[in-house]
């Protein structure tokens, strides 16, 4: 007979990092009640926890990235999880030296203060087995450090069932989320049936086959990352722990090393873009290792052979080191690189927590749970939100162009304006013909293809002069025209069109739409039909989530105008 709850009041599927940390802090804010779910074993269920590198880079170039990351180092510190040994990320390339002096820029803005750009002489003082003559110099940040993500999981979902808040089912698979009326009713397993009005997605590449069996969208696919382990080495013979030397990321070739005990662990991004479907993971019971650890195909990690040996030529060019263990192990890759994070547009009480690695998963667990118990997390995760995603890009066509396109870019040099150049003409507006005709340069907003300047108006710039400042760095200069500020200063004199096709537009009606739009709205909004009204959009404890246009058209019917590409999360929020 089933021990499995009849009702829940949250039922949360995986346990992996992300579904444990999950249930952990709803527990730790007080919801009683609620049931993880995972069709495989624990503690290793068989998803990405069970084989990730486990290590974390605090440094990223996005606030929300390493504010979620901060805090999950945070987390397994105090869980005694984490082990710092220091990182290194090192250039082979003068770009890539430029890159660093970047991160560093982020470091400081992020409030990492113990950070440095060190020679090539250096790093052979802190990797010694490294060969300091084929780079430039690197990135090195002492708090880097790796984690046991199996037992901080552990602990996390032992804490949960302390507080007498959580009941744990393993070898439970889900077999349909049942939906009436938009709201979430009810988990159908092969243990039994769960009645709840909240279900939490948190199981990785297993996602989108999960919210499909509620009629929603978690667009991510799974993709694959290979890593081997060759030893042992020599060097290591005498470890007396999981890592004593600094991890190396050798950023120009996308690829990572690190002492794995008396091994070394080699990664890449390197190599081919490999997608997979959901359907095509195994079960446990058909995985050779485990679900998400795929046979290593040889081939395509042969050039990265070759960058290793260049880089750490003593232990790589050993013969007496052989290779102990090669994956291609599975992870979720999504088409912007974010993960995937709060209620569904499509299903209310349906929420994602996707596409979450080792590195933020406590960080993004304590985050979610807030957002559902309080209305709003203390991290903001804008750019996280699932709502964030039009109708196409949900498609499988652009998840596949888009993460096929961005595998490569994971160690890359990337600019903050950069365009994707998969999958665009998706949607063209009116006056796109015409637009082209004039020399348009088109960036794309959600989709949209939209001119960013004009090469017909290039005259203009030798009319304005420097008023038009130029910029003569290379980085800042990229995706930029000084064509862009003297179609600016033109537009001071007399007049000009631009084309905002690209913008969100809906409509709030019937006899509460005064209710909803005042509770939404900062402004005053009950004014007179014709009225437009530009006002913040204000989240419950008072943060600024946007600012848009309300016009009222009539007695009981609103129309917002917003940016496209929060459009969708404005839409939900209305909602």
């Amino acid at each position: 007979m089933s021990t499995l709850p009849t009702s829940a009041k949250a039922v949360i599927i995986g346990a992996g990092i992300v579904g444990n940390s999950l249930a952990y802090h709803l527990a730790r804010l007080g919801w009683r009640d609620l049931v993880q779910v995972d069709k495989g074993p624990l503690p290793n269920p068989g998803g990405s926890t069970g084989h990730a590198s486990n290590f974390i880079f605090p440094v990223d170039h996005t606030k929300e990235m390493t504010e979620l990351t901060h805090e999950s180092m945070r987390q397994y510190k105090e869980m005694g999880v984490f082990t710092e040994c220091g990182g290194i990320e090192v250039a082979r390339t003068p770009e890539r030296m430029q890159e660093l002096h970047r991160r560093m820029s982020s470091a400081k803005s992020f409030g990492i203060d113990d950070t440095e750009i060190i020679t090539p002489e250096r790093v052979k003082e802190l990797v010694p087995y490294i060969d300091e003559t084929v780079i430039l110099g690197g990135f090195y940040t002492p708090s880097v450090g790796v984690v046991d993500s199996l037992r901080a999981g552990t602990i996390m979902r032992e804490r949960a069932q302390e507080l007498d808040a959580l009941t744990v089912s393993a070898n439970t698979e889900v077999l349909g989320i049942d939906v009436e009326n938009g709201q979430v009713v009810r988990v159908r397993t092969n243990q039994g049936d769960i009645e709840t009005n909240v279900v939490v997605i948190a199981c990785g590449c297993w996602s989108p086959k999960i919210a499909r069996m509620a009629g929603a969208s978690i667009p991510l696919t799974p993709a694959v990352h290979q890593m081997k382990d060759i030893g042992p080495v020599p060097r290591f013979a005498d470890a007396k722990g999981d890592i004593e030397y600094p991890i190396v990321r050798d950023m120009d070739t996308n690829m990572y090393e690190r002492q794995h005990g008396t091994g070394l662990e080699v990664g890449s991004y390197a190599h081919r873009p490999i997608l997979h479907r959901v359907d095509e993971i195994p079960s446990n019971a058909e995985a050779a290792l485990s679900p998400t650890e795929f046979p290593f195909t040889q081939d395509d990690f042969d050039l990265q052979d070759e960058h290793a040996l260049e880089l750490m030529p003593e232990i790589v060019g050993d013969e007496s080191v052989g290779q102990k263990y090669a994956i291609n192990g599975i992870l979720s890759l999504t088409p912007d690189g974010m993960p995937i994070l709060g209620e569904t547009p499509e299903v209310k009480g349906l929420w994602s927590c996707s596409a979450v690695w080792i590195k933020e998963g406590p960080g993004t667990g304590k985050s979610v749970a807030e957002w559902m118990v309080l209305g709003a997390s203390l991290i903001d995760l804008h750019s996280s939100d699932i709502a964030r995603f039009h109708e196409h890009h949900k498609t499988e066509e652009h998840v596949n162009a888009r993460t096929f396109e961005g595998f490569n870019k994971t160690y890359g040099i990337v600019h903050p304006a950069e365009q994707w150049s998969s999958n665009r003409n998706v949607r063209l507006s009116p006056y796109y013909e015409r637009e082209k005709a004039l020399g348009a340069t088109f960036f794309e907003t959600v989709g949209w293809e939209r001119p960013f300047w004009y090469e017909s108006n290039a005259p203009l710039v030798a009319k304005f002069g420097d008023s038009v400042m130029p910029r003569t760095a290379e980085w800042e200069s990229r995706w930029w025209s000084p064509i862009i500020n003297a179609e600016h200063l033109q537009m001071r004199e007399t007049a000009g069109l631009v084309d905002l096709t690209a913008f969100a537009v809906f409509d709030v009606m019937g006899p509460s739409a005064l209710d909803v739009v005042q509770r939404t709205a900062v402004r005053q909004m009950d004014v007179a039909v014709g009225k437009v009204v530009y006002t913040p959009v204000l989240s419950p404890s008072g943060g600024y989530k946007s600012d848009l246009t309300i016009m009222r058209l009539a007695h009981d019917h609103f129309r917002v105008v917003t940016g496209g590409a929060h459009g969708m999360a404005d839409k939900k929020w209305f909602a």
